[in-house]
């Protein structure tokens, strides 16, 4: 019969704590990625919501003006940056509007396409047009995306691409 004594299975608990750990700060490292993610997802919710009414506002604000100029889009830029606390070169946006169920008109900023967002495109929520007598009211939407890095794959050793992207989208009847 073996014997044990505590001498010998000294090591081995040390061991065993050292997987512990590395298991619980996995799981810490998981959960705040997540919780990352969630946050900024909510800052892009709330920015493209408020984005998109004010585009919506288009008859009040803008004089009646219902498509988009180079002006409007520069100014949802600005407001966007501000908002997110963000310079012009890091945003990715992109807004969109859509008249009588087929006219889109569409700005799109350069991070956009190079961090590969992926939203709904405007013309495909047609349907979500409002008709009242006849009159086809405008869709305005304006989508964000940003990129952050992940603590969790960095800590597992994927050094090839540790970010995640994050999209959101909003989307409104004009009036």
């Amino acid at each position: 019969m073996m014997k044990y004594s505590t001498q010998t299975q000294q090591g081995a608990f040390v061991i065993e704590l050292v997987i512990v750990l590395i298991i619980f700060v996995g799981i810490y490292l998981f959960m705040t990625d997540i919780s990352h993610k969630l946050l900024v997802r909510a800052q892009l919710d709330r920015t493209s919501f408020a984005l998109v009414n004010i585009l919506k506002e288009r008859t009040r604000f803008y004089g009646g003006v219902t498509s988009l100029s180079a002006s409007d889009q520069s100014d949802m830029t600005a407001l966007a940056n501000r908002m997110l606390n963000k310079n012009a070169s890091n945003l990715a946006i992109k807004i969109e509007a859509l008249h009588n169920k087929e006219t889109v008109e569409t700005f799109t900023s350069a991070p956009y396409d190079s961090l590969g967002c992926q939203a709904v495109a405007i013309s495909e929520k047609s349907a979500l047009a409002p008709v009242e007598d006849g009159t086809i009211y405008s869709l305005y939407q304006v989508s964000l995306c940003d990129q952050k890095d992940s603590w969790f794959a960095n800590f597992w050793g994927n050094s090839g691409t540790p970010t995640f992207t994050i999209t959101s989208s909003s989307v409104v009847a004009g009036r």
